[in-house]
């Protein structure tokens, strides 16, 4: 991957899909068939170990040992609470080295924005202003 993201920028970065992530996943979304009222409600949060499962993953696969090190510093991931959200905590806090940032932050932005344009707002929709306003801020 050839985008490079400077360690400030990252902390921006970082800080930026930590919020939209917050919003994001408190949102229930149906799993299931929309013709009839079976299937399940889950939030976006139940996916953040899988977020971080497949980050590591890719990590080992691709031989980034100082970012299998990062993420799996604060313990295994099926053990890490809120996973996503503590991945990018500690990039907003400078934790991370430059080229952890740069390999994560990019990974980490497409996959949000992506649940995002599937099941939820324009990144830049407010939060404020009600259901309604929220609406309006859904991608076309």
């Amino acid at each position: 991957m050839s985008e490079v993201i400077e360690v400030s920028t990252a902390q921006a970065q970082a800080a930026y899909l930590a919020d939209l992530w917050h919003r994001l996943s408190a949102q229930h979304i149906a799993l299931g068939c929309s013709c009839t009222m079976t299937g399940i409600s889950v939030t976006l949060e139940d996916f953040e170990r899988d977020i971080a499962d497949y980050l590591w993953a890719e990590s080992e696969r691709l031989g980034e040992a100082e970012v299998v090190a990062f993420l799996l510093a604060p313990g295994p991931i099926n053990a890490q609470d809120r996973a996503v959200r503590g991945i990018l905590e500690r990039l907003g806090t400078d934790a991370a080295s430059e080229t952890v940032a740069q390999w994560l932050l990019p990974r980490m932005t497409k996959t949000i924005e992506s649940y995002a344009k599937l099941h939820g707002p324009a990144p830049e929709a407010l939060l404020l202003g009600g259901s309604n306003a929220w609406r309006k801020g859904y991608r076309d």
